[in-house]
């Protein structure tokens, strides 16, 4: 893990207290949204067409047991090409 991921996790424990729930909020374009879904499988989610129809915005709320479950999600989507976390 790099050095920010370090501080992100280091954050997400000092901000949040575990088991809790986390909210991901995702911009991707529509070329990669099945991607994304594919990542999701089986997790709910909501997705939201942008005015245009090029980018899907997707909400995901998970219960989290600690930071590293928020981190190796994020860690995934980064993968994702075109993909922007919020």
């Amino acid at each position: 893990m790099d050095k920010s991921m370090d501080q992100f996790k280091a954050t997400l424990d000092e901000h949040h207290e575990w088991p809790c729930d986390y909210t991901f909020k995702f911009i991707v374009p529509g070329k990669s949204l099945a991607e994304l879904k594919s990542m999701l499988e089986g997790i709910p989610h909501d997705e939201k067409d942008s005015k245009t129809g090029k980018y899907t915005s997707v909400t995901v709320t998970i219960h989290a047991t600690c930071s590293d479950e928020i981190v190796n999600m994020y860690q995934k989507a980064s993968t994702i090409e075109g993909l922007i976390s919020l």
